[in-house]
């Protein structure tokens, strides 16, 4: 006897569908507005934090591990597929983010800055496979994250500032992801509202 399958969508697809509908719209609802760089900078950093807790619930759901590249003016998700890690691209939401030069990006992971200050750039490893490079252009460079969303809903401990300079003054507004996977606008002992 042939089995077959009911037609129609599942709870969870209409669930997400619903998350995806209110996110978009508040994505445009919070573009229309026209505010100073500070405004602007703190909707980039509340853009950025629904958007990861929209990722870190489609892991949950998915049970895949995903990751977060952070650069000095871009971030993007990925996820580990064929031994390697790609971006993961379901529409504009989550495709990579890119800001202007003004708009700068600084992230602490578990408490440690990405670049040491004391580290060196160059490494005595580096010179006998000068010649084994094989020219890999920026765009082809392995995509490597800094911080990681677990099926079990925790993340890597981070804090993400997004920087601008106006009239001479930093403007700085920071995202705190906890290893529970709780994110926050400024640190929780700042704002306990948020």
């Amino acid at each position: 006897m042939p089995a077959y399958r009911q037609a129609g969508f599942t709870l969870l697809e209409v669930l997400l569908v619903i998350l995806l509908m209110g996110l978009a719209a508040s994505a445009v609802t919070l573009s229309m507005s026209n505010s100073g760089p500070k405004e602007e900078l703190e909707r980039q950093a509340r853009q950025f934090k629904a958007i990861t807790e929209m990722v870190l619930d489609e892991v949950v759901l998915s049970g895949q591990f995903v990751g977060l590249v952070v650069e000095d003016h871009s971030y993007q998700f990925v996820l580990r597929k064929d031994d390697k890690w790609v971006p993961l691209e379901k529409g504009r939401l989550i495709g990579k983010r890119e800001f202007d030069e003004q708009v700068k990006l600084s992230l602490v992971v578990e408490g440690l800055p990405l670049v040491q200050d004391d580290e060196d750039d160059a490494s005595w490893f580096d010179e006998p496979f000068k010649e084994a490079d094989v020219g890999l252009s920026k765009k082809d460079k392995e995509l490597i994250p800094q911080v990681f969303l677990f099926p079990s809903g925790e993340i890597s401990g981070f804090e993400l500032s997004f920087l601008t300079r106006d009239d001479n003054k930093d403007i700085d507004v920071l995202v705190v992801g906890n290893p529970l996977g709780r994110l926050s606008l400024g640190r929780e002992d700042e704002y306990p509202a948020n």
